[in-house]
């Protein structure tokens, strides 16, 4: 219990940013508005639940920002990409100072110009490479470019793969760009092969087919968490022992109980690495976590924590709720020492590379990459 407390008041001082200077509370003050858009319900809805128990989390932990109070105004995307856009201009109507975005690469992209029109600083988890200059916009979230090129040291220098299937997504920007620069950051000596594939299909006769004329000792797969569980399935019924792997979204329970067995042992990047704790603030995530949930954090839970105390602190910091000002922090900041260990923003990235063992990943090691 003690350790529970020390840990807990050291992390609040160090992700707040507090100083004995910070300002009095103030009675009766108008509340700072954090809008959220996150999808609730339908195909992603356990991500963006995720997520939002990160955030509530951390909301809890701290309330109060420069005297005033924080509320949280959330938006349920339903999982529908256009969403996010009216989520934007119905949040800032609302008075919101800054946006906690969706983790969706299609979502994020089309919420992306109205976040410009309406100048309003978003931290997001999207792991879209696209969001990677845009000024308004802070990506706490490993990209999928990161996660690729992890994954292909991972495979070289691991496994030691010489002939690797990609298998794709054709549907979606998420897996196509894993694919894209995994193939273009393998050593030439790897050959790849590339199999297609369509989102909803469930047995995949002729993508396995396809698969059993080539000479592949591995299969990279990204793809959404359930599709993904289906197609690792197939693989294994005809490939029982080579290498399966993918990248942040399997990491999500659907992945798990869509594919059983068939799932245990494929290896996956990931954002957070909740047993190997990169710093104090991570540790005491964990502990906060465990103790209001009662179960284990994903990466998910972990970005929505650190997104809330990223913006509370560029508040506390600056010591103002304007937009232009708290946008301005945020563009410049090079390291935030939040749950997902976050550390030369502007240089390279260490990403977590985890193996599927019983009902979760497993920490196997991380692979530092250039941004």
């Amino acid at each position: 219990m003690k350790k529970y407390l020390v840990l807990t008041l050291l992390a609040l001082l160090l992700l707040s940013g507090c100083t004995p200077k910070e300002r009095p509370v103030e009675n009766n003050a108008d509340p700072l508005v954090i809008g959220v858009f996150e999808p609730l319900s339908g195909l992603y809805g356990e991500t963006g639940k995720e997520t939002m128990r990160g955030i509530s989390l951390a909301h809890t932990m701290r309330s109060r920002a420069i005297g005033k109070p924080v509320e949280l105004a959330v938006y349920n995307t339903k999982s529908q990409s256009f969403e996010s856009a009216n989520a934007v201009s119905t949040l800032t109507d609302r008075g919101a100072i800054g946006l906690i975005g969706t983790f969706g690469s299609d979502s994020m992209r089309l919420a992306k110009p109205v976040i410009r029109a309406a100048r309003v600083p978003t931290v997001t988890g999207s792991t879209s490479p696209d969001l990677k200059d845009a000024y308004w916009i802070t990506q706490i979230s490993i990209s999928d470019d990161e996660q690729a090129k992890a994954m292909a040291s991972f495979a070289d220098k691991h496994l030691h793969l010489k002939d690797i299937a990609i298998m794709i997504d054709a549907e979606t920007r998420y897996g196509s760009e894993l694919a894209y620069t995994f193939e273009h950051y393998v050593p030439d000596y790897v050959n790849i092969y590339k199999v297609y594939y369509h989102t909803g299909e469930s047995r995949f006769h002729n993508e396995i087919d396809r698969l059993k004329k080539l000479p592949v000792d591995g299969v990279y797969c990204p793809g959404d968490g359930a599709a993904s569980a289906y197609l690792v399935r197939a693989i294994r019924d005809a490939y029982p022992d080579i290498p399966v792997m993918g990248a942040d979204r399997w990491e999500n329970p659907s992945f798990k109980s869509v594919g059983e067995d068939a799932v245990e042992g494929v290896y996956y990047t990931a954002h957070y690495a909740r047993y190997e704790t990169f710093n104090l603030a991570s540790d005491t995530f964990l502990e906060l976590y465990r103790k209001k949930y009662g179960s284990e954090p994903t990466s998910y839970a972990a970005i929505g924590y650190d997104a809330y105390n990223l913006l509370l602190e560029a508040v506390v910091k600056t010591g103002s709720e304007d937009p232009k000002v708290v946008a301005r922090y945020l563009r410049h900041l090079d390291s935030f020492d939040g749950a997902l260990g976050i550390s030369k923003r502007f240089t390279s990235r260490s990403v977590p590379v985890l193996k599927q063992q019983g009902s979760r990943g497993t920490y196997v090691g991380s692979v530092e990459v250039e941004r």
